[in-house]
């Protein structure tokens, strides 16, 4: 039990800082929404954790030495610009009202997800609670 929840906290520990990271990119282009020439920014690290969930309820991985690569790195969460659409003279692909939208999103995402590892921990203390 002690070995998943903590697996769990870590797996959500990833998703944290991958909302943060798309947090950063979107209040990057709220900031350049009037920079002509300016492409707009993502971070898609649902991929990356999709992925890792996938790994993770696959195959089991076991590693036997520390120059062996970690079996549970599955990807890196990286920023991507979207340089291939642009609807304005100026050639900024920026929507102000897509971007409020994506962080207002992201944000309930963010917060659930704290509220969830915030649970994981109450939970491991009224279990190391009932063990005294």
């Amino acid at each position: 039990m002690l070995k998943n929840s903590f697996k769990n906290i870590d797996f959500m520990s990833k998703a944290l800082s991958g909302s943060w990271m798309k947090n950063s990119a979107i209040a990057n282009n709220i900031a350049n929404v009037n920079t002509p020439g300016y492409k707009r920014q993502t971070v898609n690290f649902q991929d990356v954790l999709q992925n890792e969930m996938n790994l993770q309820q696959s195959v089991k991985m076991t590693k036997t030495n520390d120059k062996h690569l970690d079996p549970m790195n599955t990807g890196q969460i990286t920023v991507e610009t979207i340089g291939s659409t642009s609807y304005r003279v100026d050639d900024n692909n920026v929507d102000i009202d897509v971007e409020n939208a994506e962080m207002a999103k992201n944000t309930i995402y963010y917060n659930t997800v704290v509220n969830q590892v915030n649970q994981q921990y109450k939970r491991l203390q009224a279990a190391l609670r009932i063990n005294r």
